[in-house]
């Protein structure tokens, strides 16, 4: 039996469409979906999310440590539910083959904080590229956003890259608490 909360959420990503490339589907993770995942139940996951994860079963790159506060926080606001994680799956084999999402909704200048990874079987194919294309238009095309952010290491090439071919530009530099400082991308609209 489903509890208020996990009915509202389940009501709330339903109006919340799958975002649709060329060769990707971008499907909000549901919270049942994300609990499966970090308790290694495959069979649920299947269920709940009616795609393939890559085994052994494990979650996206950069996301284990944030995915139980994902999981905490979209239950106490399912409107939310955009404003997080996204999976990326490959239609022509309905596997999950990354990640991305944002630090939450909107902040009180239309910032949203964009993060994107993919499994490193899939990486070099142009996926992460095509995926955060397609979700910083979608954050776009909402009135309440103006830029989409991205924080990446100086040394990660792999992540300027994708932020550079997606039109975001060097705003300056962060200071996070993990890396020092890193390099803030941006993109407005």
């Amino acid at each position: 039996m489903l509890s208020i909360d996990e009915a509202d959420f389940r009501e709330a990503a339903v109006t919340i469409p799958p975002i649709q490339t060329e060769r990707l589907s971008l499907r909000v993770f549901l919270p049942e979906a994300i609990d499966a995942l970090l308790s290694g139940n495959e069979e649920r996951l299947a269920t709940l999310s009616g795609v393939r994860f890559p085994t052994p079963l494990r979650p996206p790159p950069l996301m284990e440590d944030v995915l139980p506060m994902v999981r905490d926080r979209l239950r106490a606001f399912p409107q939310e539910a955009g404003w997080w994680s996204w999976l990326v799956v490959e239609e022509r084999t309905a596997r999950v083959v990354g990640a991305l999402g944002f630090g939450g909704p909107p902040d009180a200048d239309g910032a949203v904080m964009i993060g994107y990874a993919t499994y490193p079987e899939s990486d070099g194919r142009g996926i992460a590229t095509e995926a955060t294309r397609a979700l910083v238009l979608w954050a776009l095309a909402h009135p309440e956003v103006s830029r989409v952010c991205a924080s990446v290491p100086p040394w990660n090439a792999a992540s300027k890259r994708v932020a550079e071919k997606v039109g975001m530009r060097v705003l300056g530099t962060v200071w996070e608490e993990e890396i020092d400082d890193v390099l803030l991308y941006g993109i407005e609209r």
